[in-house]
């Protein structure tokens, strides 16, 4: 059993890269509880984001496929993306939402919020469910990707995780939260 204070002590915090608004590094010196000295624990520190399983009037879910550079090839994504500056995350997913799909919805229900890794660190996702979606506009995301979106049903859902299709950790863990509210 562990003990009641795990809390790690830190000692010295340095910015040692800088990309704003996208991340920073830290590397910290730590005293952990047994006393022990790690002289270089990194840390990421990134922007809170948003992201939505949305179902729309239809019943059908909505879910964008684009290529993601970081792996160098088509995935499956949420609509989300960064907060800005003063912006709550239900304002923040409901911009999201209309820029990358050009639709709204009528109820808007939060899963919660998850760091994005709990060793580094890597951003605060705030997850919402919504229904009643249906489209307003044209999507205007502004994004380097080219979103499509996809209009499934339920099992097709299930048969693109059974495929890898999402090939984000997040995104899966998202479309699989978002199945368990249906």
């Amino acid at each position: 059993m562990l003990p009641e204070n795990q809390k790690w002590e830190s000692l010295a915090k340095e910015s040692i890269l800088e990309r704003k608004p996208w991340f920073e590094v830290f590397r910290e010196e730590v005293r952990l509880p047994d006393g022990k000295i790690v002289p270089e624990y990194y840390e990421i520190e990134m922007p809170h984001y948003t992201a939505v399983f949305a179902v729309t009037v239809e019943q059908k879910i909505m879910v964008l496929r684009c290529y993601r550079h970081a792996i160098g090839d088509v995935t499956l994504t949420m609509p989300g993306g960064l907060l800005e500056e003063g912006e709550s995350p239900l304002e923040g997913i409901q911009r999201e939402f209309l820029e990358e799909t050009g639709y709204k919805a009528k109820e808007w229900e939060s899963l919660g919020s998850f760091i994005g890794n709990s060793t580094r660190g890597c951003g605060t996702y705030h997850l919402f469910f919504a229904t009643g979606s249906y489209p307003v506009q044209e999507p205007d995301s502004g994004d380097l990707e080219e979103l499509e979106l996809l209009l499934w049903k339920k099992h097709e859902v299930e048969q693109a995780l059974d495929e890898g299709q999402a090939k984000s950790l997040g995104v899966a863990s998202m479309l699989l939260l978002g199945l368990r509210c249906l």
